[in-house]
Parts: C-alpha cells; sequence; structure tokens
C-alpha cells in the first residue's frame, strides 16, 4: 500500500520542475511492478492496474539501457564446488564473438558484478547501429536457448545445471556450454561495473526503434 501511494504521489505531483522527475518514477516502480505505465488523461486520482503476465515482461524488455549493453555470464561460476568451475577469461569471451562475427566495430568489454569473471559485459555505441547490433548478439544467445529465460531457470533451479548443460553440448566449444547472456534492462543495473552503472540512462527501445523508423523531413523551398 505504502508504495500505490508513491506511485499516486508521483502521478498527482506537479511541482514546478520535478514533474519529469515524478512521471519517470511513476514509470519505474509500475515496470518493476508489473503494472500499466500509461497515464490517464483526465484522470483525479491514479489506481494500478496489473498487467497479463505476457505483457508485464514485454513492458520490463522495452526499458533498456543505454548506450545498448549485453550482459554475458559464465554458469560454471555459480557452482558452488570451485573445482567444477571454469574461468573464461575476458579476452578469450570477445574474441570467440568477434569470431562468430557476433560483435563488429567499436566495443567495450568488461567485467560485470560481481568481478570474479561470472559476469562480462559488452557495451556498443550509442547509436542506432549499435542498438542493432546488440540485438543481434542478445538473439543469437535467446536463439541458442542461452538467453536470459534459460538463465533464470538455471539459477533458480529449474533449469539444467551446468553440468547437463555440458552433457548435451559434448564437443562444442567451452563458450558455447557455459557462455549465457542477454540485453540489459532496467533491472539489470546491479550487474554493471561502477563506470557503466554511473553514465548508463533507461531508454525505451520502442521509443529509439520508432525514431530510427521515422520518415526524413526535409526542408521545404
Amino acid at each position: 500500500m505504502d508504495t500505490q501511494r508513491l506511485v499516486n504521489h508521483c502521478f498527482m505531483s506537479h511541482k514546478v520542475g520535478l514533474r519529469t522527475l515524478h512521471l519517470g518514477l511513476h514509470r519505474a516502480v509500475c515496470v518493476l511492478l508489473g503494472w500499466d505505465t500509461a497515464l490517464p488523461v483526465e484522470a483525479i486520482t491514479w489506481v494500478p492496474q496489473v498487467l497479463p503476465e505476457a505483457e508485464a515482461l514485454a513492458q520490463k524488455d522495452d526499458l533498456i539501457l543505454w548506450p545498448p549493453i549485453v550482459v554475458i555470464h559464465n554458469i560454471s561460476m555459480s557452482n558452488n564446488m570451485p573445482q567444477e568451475q571454469q574461468v573464461i577469461p575476458m579476452e578469450e569471451v570477445q574474441a570467440y564473438l568477434r569470431g562468430k562475427g557476433l560483435i563488429a566495430g567499436k566495443v567495450t568489454v568488461c567485467l560485470g558484478r560481481p568481478a570474479d569473471q561470472s559476469v562480462i559485459v559488452v557495451k556498443f555505441l550509442g547509436t542506432f547501429s549499435g542498438l542493432a547490433n546488440a540485438e543481434k548478439l542478445h538473439k543469437y544467445f535467446a536463439d541458442n536457448k542461452r538467453g536470459r529465460v534459460e538463465f533464470q531457470g538455471i539459477i533458480s533451479g529449474d533449469g539444467k545445471s551446468s553440468s547437463s548443460t555440458e552433457k548435451d553440448n559434448e564437443g562444442d566449444k567451452l563458450e558455447e556450454q557455459l557462455l549465457y547472456g542477454y540485453m540489459a534492462i532496467s533491472e539489470d543495473l546491479d550487474r554493471l561495473d561502477f563506470n557503466n552503472r554511473k553514465w548508463s540512462v533507461i531508454k525505451s527501445r520502442k521509443e529509439i526503434q520508432d525514431l530510427a523508423n521515422a520518415p526524413v523531413k526535409l526542408n521545404d523551398r
């Protein structure tokens, strides 16, 4: 109930100079809790509308970190048995991705959090082409059943363990057995290192794509 009052305050507040910040907080909390972010035009007060699960997930996925970032996990590092952990150096991960044609041009690759080689962050340029390249890498992991859903399943214990994954992929490269990745969204900020977390902003993927697809306006003569 306290959260609902907070969001209602954000909607109702018209304090000069803070309206945009209030609406931003309103949207962020709604996305986090799976509530509809649409703002009623003439309503006096605000009441949360719970979205169906599919719509709530789509709403979360729309709020990406910018410049675009892909978070990559080495699932073996989550194993509580040190002898089962297999470190893949950051340089080898980058070489593997470039060798597969999954990243090109200027990207920044660094350790995420925790900085124990379990999380690697790949940051792309904050451009339309940078977003397209990040989505390409995201799609690669998703198409190979090593995306966000599969990673969360393994971490929660509902998916395959790293050992069973290795058996299924016997003969594949180590990177194809252990690396899982996905496009970073607002809830992934805590996966980033200090600098990337400091300089990242949250943007709507749909709004960026709409801008990219908008017709070019020519000056009338």
